[in-house]
């Protein structure tokens, strides 16, 4: 990863190899205020349902069907976990559709988590897929499915094999995770808090050894290339500019099909013989699910990875308006502590931990970067706002803190801490007297913290907040720093109730038959917050959830009488 100079999130929409034009990613929208209007007033039969939300209220059925086709599997929505899931359906022999309001499919990110894979174990890296469940179902406090979770941690070995090989066949390798949530070093023997696996992978097709592309796409596009060529080429027919409006059936009788408004205006209805799979993505473009479901994310500075428009929770509203129940666990975000104009900046607290004060000079929570905790402190902290701070002596603190990128992290940085200076993102002072009067806080107070700091840090042992000793960084010699304390909302992953096969359920967990979530609309999975124990599982469970559930709704059977091959 080389932060300084690529940005792991810039143009992170993407097309694939075949579409004849790139989707370009808008900059960061400032994340959506708390008073935003509220959609709750929604209608039926033209009467005004005021107190309830969207959701709770179903849409007459659409009548004026212009067309109807029929397939074995329908996919709604093509991003990562839609063209796994496609892929695989199509490659078992399914006559499958996909239909995506975008231009073409879309793929973001840097790392792909998965467990138990030949590659990991070429590597030394065996680690037992309870575990791995174990830590991500313990984030949640226990409140989401760990069987669904142990699903990916125990057959995402087998799906990431067969994506490797299908990478080899077509120019395309599996290497270790090339982005800063990734960890190194000693990671992986820190406490069970802070503790963080080598999980994570990146696909390359030209020997990059950072997280952007040549082409300025962030890796996992060639990700998204290689399985939505092979989809193509396995026969999937891909309806772009169409956007899903409701599901054919109810949970009594279940799922038998899509309707869908195409680009053209028309309704089209897309029957399944074997199954429906929705693949929609998150919550964050819907406001008034975020108010509901995540309210915190309201205090994120912008919104940064999927563009305005999109990843609106369509399937969670289908899915409700059909009869299926929402998540039985609480909406996990995932915020982390940067903003796209920040990135280039390797001294930002996404890599590197350093005291963090709030508005009134007082720290607010353990600093380490381990996305999402600090962004969660900062966005309960007074007025919404905070800084990091660190001293001369930061190139001492780098490599104590980063051993391994050292060279990465310095590598220009002396050129892009002049800019910052200039444009008023870094704060510089002589005295921490004159830094606080700058920030604008109490400088008692300030000076307060900073010498509590300092001893902690002097004694290796940080007892308010528990940062380990070596992620400690005293604030002593002068020039004294500061930078803005920033987050993006990425995802808000809050979706439908599953269960370990990934089918819908009822409120009663009834399965529903014939439909199926995966990615984040795929409930009970997160919960509370999004851990990064194992950097890049939101991307793995798109992948083995999409591979699995395509493949099993092409066989007529479930995920746990899978063979998957």
């Amino acid at each position: 990863m080389d932060i300084n100079r690529r940005n792991f999130l810039k143009g992170a929409l993407v097309t694939g190899a075949a579409a004849a034009a790139a989707v370009a990613l808008p900059a960061c929208s400032p994340a959506a205020s708390s008073d935003a209007s509220d959609a709750k007033s929604s209608s039926k039969g033209g009467e005004t349902t005021g107190a309830k939300h969207t959701w709770e209220v179903a849409p007459e059925p659409i009548a004026d069907i212009a067309e109807t086709q029929d397939f074995d599997v329908v996919v709604v929505g093509a991003g990562l976990a839609g063209i796994n899931a496609t892929e695989a359906a199509a490659r078992n022999g399914a006559k499958t559709v996909v239909i995506e309001r975008n231009t073409t499919f879309s793929v973001r990110g840097v790392d792909v988590g998965h467990i138990g894979s030949k590659h990991h174990k070429s590597n030394g890296f065996d680690l037992d897929p309870r575990v791995a469940a174990r830590f991500l179902h313990q984030a949640s406090h226990q409140t989401t499915n760990y069987d669904l979770i142990y699903v990916w941690a125990s057959r995402s070995g087998e799906v990431f094999d067969y994506i490797e090989d299908l990478g080899s066949k077509n120019g395309v390798s599996m290497v270790p995770a090339l982005s800063g949530t990734a960890k190194y070093g000693n990671w992986s023997t820190l406490s069970d808090r802070w503790r963080v696996y080598p999980d994570a992978v990146s696909f390359v097709r030209g020997g990059e050894t950072y997280d952007m592309r040549d082409d300025g796409q962030p890796v996992n596009v060639t990700l998204g290339e290689l399985v939505y060529n092979s989809a193509v080429d396995n026969g999937a027919e891909f309806v772009f500019e169409a956007r899903a409006e409701q599901l054919v059936g109810d949970a009594a009788s279940g799922i038998t099909g899509v309707v869908a408004t195409t680009k053209d205006g028309k309704h089209v209805q897309y029957n399944a013989k074997k199954g429906v799979i929705l693949a929609t993505g998150d919550i964050g473009g819907n406001q008034e699910m975020v108010d509901a479901f995540c309210p915190i994310s309201n205090r994120s500075d912008s919104n940064c990875y999927a563009p305005a428009g999109f990843n609106n929770g369509d399937g969670l509203l289908m899915g409700m308006w059909a009869g299926a129940a929402m998540s039985k666990s609480e909406a996990a975000p995932m915020i982390h502590q940067f903003t796209l104009d920040t990135l280039e900046f390797n001294l930002t607290s996404f890599i590197m931990s350093w005291l963090a004060v709030n508005a009134n000079g007082e720290r607010y929570g353990a600093e380490m970067p381990f996305e999402p905790m600090l962004t969660n402190a900062r966005m309960n902290t007074p007025g919404n706002v905070a800084w990091s701070i660190f001293d001369s002596d930061y190139e001492t603190y780098i490599m104590q803190q980063q051993p391994e990128r050292y060279d990465r992290f310095t590598d220009g940085l002396d050129a892009v801490m002049e800019k910052w200076l200039g444009n008023g993102k870094l704060i510089k002072a002589d005295t921490l007297d004159d830094l606080a009067k700058q920030l604008d806080i109490p400088a008692d107070t300030f000076k307060a913290t900073v010498e509590r700091y300092n001893s902690m840090a002097e004694a290796g042992e940080d007892v308010d907040f528990d940062v380990p000793a070596q992620w400690l960084a005293p604030v002593k010699t002068a020039p004294f720093y500061a930078t803005k304390n920033v987050c993006s909302t990425l995802t808000i992953p809050f979706g439908l109730h599953v269960n370990a096969d990934s089918q819908v359920l009822t409120a009663e967990d009834e399965p529903i038959p014939g439909l199926f979530a995966i990615g984040n609309v795929q409930g009970d999975f997160f919960g509370k917050d999004y851990p990064v124990h194992c950097p890049g599982v939101s991307h793995g469970r798109c992948v083995t959830f999409g591979q699995l559930v395509g493949e099993a709704c092409a066989k007529d059977t479930t995920i746990g009488e899978l063979d998957f091959a």
